[in-house]
Order: C-alpha cells, then sequence, then structure tokens
C-alpha cells in the first residue's frame, strides 16, 4: 500500500468478487491507461490528419482450364484432356505463383521500388512490396485479385502493369516444359535414323533370301506344294491304272487271232463235172458212131463203153466233192485291243514322265519353304525391331510437335491465367478513415487497457482484505478505516501488530 496507509485486521470484510476486484484494480491505473489512451489517440488523429494520401488500385485474373499442359510421358496418348472445373488447390498454387519472391524481385528491379543499388535495398523493397502488395481469392469465383496502394498513382500502375506480366510469364515457366521440343525433336530424329537402317536391313535381307513379302511367299509355296502333292497322287493313281489296263490288254491280245472269217459257202467242182459231162457225151457220140459200123462185141466197142462207164464212175465221184469258199479280214476286236494297248503304252510313258516331274517340283517347293522356315525367325525379329522403332518414331513426333504447340502457345501468352482487370492510373485517394483504421484504434485501446490491467496485477500492493485472504490463505478478523498517518504512528502500529503486512 502506499506510504501513510495502513490495514487493521478485525472483522471479516467482503467476499472475493471477479468484476469488481477487474474494475478495481484498473481503476487505481487510470492515471496510466488515460494517459496512454490520449497519446495513442493523438498518434491516430495525427496520422489521419498528417499522413499523405495513399492511392490504390487492383487487378484481377481469370483462372480457367482451357489449355491443358503438355504431358511429357513414353506412352502414346491424345494429349492431355482440360478439365471443366478449377479446385481451390489450383487457385492456392496461383496465389502462391503471384507472391513468388523472385517474381517481387523482378517487380521491385523493374518498377524503381529500390532505394539504391545494392543488395539490401532491393531486398529491402521486395519486403515493402510484399506488404504492401495485397493477394486474395475472389469470393464464389474462380478469380484472383491483388491491389497495391502508394501514395504515387504512376508508381502504383507500374507496380501492377510489372507484377501481371511478371505473373504471366511465371505461370507459363511453371506450367510449360522447358525443354520438352529439344528433347522430342532429339528421340524423334534418333527412332528416324534407326528406322531407316532397319529398313535397308531387311530390304538387303530379303534379296539375299530372293524374298519379296514372306508370309505371302509361305503361303503360296505351300499352296503350290499342296497342290503338288494332289497331283502326284493323282497321277500315280492314274498310272497305276493305266499299268493294270496295260496287262489286261496284253492277256486279251494273247487269246485273239489276227484275221477272222468274214464269209464261207460251199462250192462244187464244176469245171471237173463239165469236162467229165462233155467228154461222156464224146465217148456216147463215139460209140454210136462205131455202133453203126462195128459190132458189140467189138474191141472198140468194149473199149469206148469201159472209158463211157468210167467218164461216169469219174463224174459221180466229182458230183460228189465240192470246196468251200472262205472270205477273211482284220480282227476288228483286236484291232482296236491293239491300238488301247498303244495309247496305254504312251500313256504310261507320259504319266512316268509327269511323275517325275511331280516329284522334282514337290521337292523344290519343299526345299523353298524349308528356307523360307529358316528366314522366318529372323524376318519376324526385323519386323518386330521395325514396328517397336517406328512406333516409337510416330510418338516423339507425336510428342514433338505437341510440344511445339506448346511453344507457340507459351510465345503467344495463351495460358490458363488471362488478365481480366488491366492496371489502371488511381485517381481518386484511398479513404484514409476505413474500417481497418477503426479497428486498428479499437485495437490499440484494448492493448492499452489491458497493459493497463496487467500493470495492476503484477504490482506488490495489496489494497483490499480479499486481496489479503487470497495472499496469506487466512481469514481477516478485523479492519481499520484507511487513514493517513505519519511515519512513526505507522511504525509503532506495525510493530504493535504483528498481521499486518506490508506492500
Amino acid at each position: 500500500m502506499t506510504s501513510g496507509d495502513f490495514l487493521l485486521l478485525a472483522a471479516p470484510g467482503p467476499r472475493f468478487s471477479l468484476a469488481r476486484g477487474f474494475f478495481d484494480r484498473l481503476f487505481r491505473q487510470k492515471r496510466l491507461m488515460f494517459t496512454l489512451l490520449i497519446l495513442w489517440t493523438v498518434a491516430m488523429v495525427s496520422y489521419f490528419i498528417f499522413s499523405p494520401p495513399s492511392y490504390e488500385a487492383e487487378i484481377q485474373f481469370l483462372i480457367n482450364n482451357n489449355r491443358a499442359g503438355a504431358l511429357v510421358s513414353p506412352e502414346f496418348n491424345n494429349g492431355p484432356v482440360p478439365r471443366d472445373y478449377v479446385d481451390e488447390a489450383v487457385v492456392a498454387t496461383e496465389i502462391q505463383l503471384l507472391s513468388n519472391q523472385d517474381l517481387l524481385r523482378e517487380v521491385v528491379e523493374k518498377s524503381g521500388l529500390a532505394e539504391g543499388n545494392g543488395t539490401n535495398a532491393v531486398e529491402i523493397a521486395v519486403k515493402h512490396l510484399r506488404k504492401d502488395l495485397k493477394v486474395a481469392p475472389v469470393l464464389k469465383a474462380n478469380m484472383i485479385k491483388a491491389s497495391y496502394g502508394s501514395s504515387n498513382p504512376p508508381e502504383v500502375k507500374s507496380v501492377l502493369e510489372a507484377l501481371a506480366d511478371g505473373y504471366l510469364n511465371e505461370h507459363l515457366r511453371a506450367h510449360g516444359s522447358e525443354g520438352v521440343y529439344d528433347l522430342f525433336d532429339k528421340q524423334a530424329n534418333l527412332y528416324q535414323q534407326q528406322l531407316k537402317a532397319l529398313q535397308e536391313q531387311l530390304s538387303s535381307f530379303h534379296q539375299q533370301r530372293n524374298i519379296v513379302t514372306l508370309s505371302e511367299q509361305k503361303d503360296l509355296n505351300l499352296r503350290k506344294l499342296l497342290d503338288l502333292q494332289a497331283a502326284l497322287k493323282d497321277t500315280e493313281a492314274a498310272q497305276s491304272a493305266n499299268s493294270g489296263k496295260i496287262t489286261r490288254l496284253r492277256d486279251q491280245l494273247a487269246h485273239l487271232n489276227p484275221r477272222i472269217t468274214t464269209q464261207a459257202r460251199r462250192v462244187p467242182n464244176q469245171y471237173s463235172v463239165e469236162r467229165l459231162n462233155t467228154m461222156l457225151v464224146e465217148f456216147q457220140n463215139r460209140r454210136t458212131e462205131l455202133a453203126a459200123k462195128f459190132q458189140p462185141q467189138d474191141r472198140l466197142i468194149q473199149e469206148l463203153d469201159k472209158q463211157i462207164a468210167d467218164t461216169k464212175n469219174a463224174l459221180d465221184r466229182t458230183n460228189n466233192l465240192s470246196s468251200t469258199e472262205e472270205t477273211t479280214d482284220v480282227n476288228p476286236l483286236r484291232q482296236s485291243l491293239e491300238a488301247e494297248l498303244a495309247k496305254a503304252e504312251v500313256s504310261d510313258t507320259e504319266l512316268r514322265v509327269h511323275v517325275a516331274s511331280l516329284t522334282t517340283q514337290i521337292a523344290g517347293y519343299q526345299q523353298s519353304i524349308s528356307g523360307l522356315q529358316s528366314a522366318s525367325a529372323d524376318d519376324d525379329q526385323l519386323l518386330r525391331k521395325i514396328k517397336e522403332t517406328e512406333d516409337n518414331f510416330f510418338l516423339y513426333s507425336k510428342k514433338r510437335e505437341e510440344a511445339r504447340i506448346e511453344q507457340a502457345m507459351d510465345r503467344q501468352k495463351i495460358a490458363n491465367v488471362t488478365l481480366v482487370e488491366r492496371p489502371r492510373l488511381p485517381t481518386l485517394a484511398t479513404p484514409k478513415l476505413s474500417v481497418t483504421f477503426v479497428a486498428s484504434y479499437l485495437l490499440g485501446c484494448l492493448l492499452i487497457i489491458g497493459f493497463a490491467l496487467a500493470v495492476a496485477v503484477t504490482r506488490p500492493s495489496i489494497y483490499t482484505a480479499w486481496e489479503l485472504e487470497g495472499l496469506t490463505g487466512l481469514p481477516v478478523l478485523a479492519s481499520v478505516p484507511h487513514e493517513r498517518i505519519s511515519a512513526g504512528g505507522r511504525a509503532l502500529l506495525v510493530g504493535s501488530i504483528p498481521e499486518l503486512k506490508h506492500g
């Protein structure tokens, strides 16, 4: 307690009250509190009156997903697919890019905000720019706004222009793929050279093996071989049938005569009969003549009778004898069999020659198929390499074209961020009396009250009975009214009452 004040422990005092204690302690620091409040008020009023006018402008960026970034991957795809929505992560990422330290340093250098040429001056200017620059998302919109205030309107416009240009470049750099075109171009040229070398190797391989199209040649030769084998079987069957036919024809010819009787008739000996009849008539006529001259017993007549008898006997025998007249011709059946046999023998010769020719052709096609089959593995391996190299060439060519388009879009600054509100030269100063100003003043007042309360709480002085109870943990039995006494009386009183505690 203060000098000349004392407290006598007597009857119980009032109990502890939180609100009462708060206001009681705060009231004891009223001088300090009012002094600080007056100084704070004067400072805020002085700032309000004498601070230069501030000019503020803002820029706004629209974020979209119209352009998807190039995919740097070895996969063959149709290109990246843009999304239809913009999530909070994308907006937060763009805010971080807009507040990038390197970007702010570039803005400082372009706008000439640094006071001096040293590195420290640039860093100090960057620090001030970060504090004065306000970057925030626009509520319920895919937009970001950045505002900057200064007492110099041209400086505000210059800073925002440098910030917008630098941010667009930074966005393109961050979302682009630098060096991707050179990478894809190098890989595409490499695979193009490999593809050319493999194609030349395949062409040389085909020339050495007399291959035009391996698969078609194999199929064609196989079909030819099957046809020849079928023809060989048919020819061998025909040859076997023809050999049997020749054997049967020869057996039939062995039992056939070369000629056959075409006509046969019985013809008597007409000449002999006529001759004998003539002789008989002559003999009879002569006997008649001799009979007129001679007697029947005459030797001449008996000889003529005997001749007549002999002629009659010879005539009878001649009449009983006949000759057979036959007409023969070439056997037509034997002739046709001989013609068939000749044809069969000629056909047998032809069939043997045909079988030999087919056997030779089959052996040639089998050898050709064997050679193509042995070359098939090497040809397939070359074709696989060519196909793989061709796919890689097409892939990297497509990727190279996509990267070239990306570079062209970067040069034209076609990105997913669009500056929708450009920097402008502010003409109206920002009102000094604002919500921020009032909030700052009230916050300062609250801090002053809190400071005064803290001083009162930490000060080692006892003013009330409940403070003494709280300090000692003992009940207060009595209290003496607050009166001012001399130093000697206070010493005497304290010496006589040991329970009294000095502050």
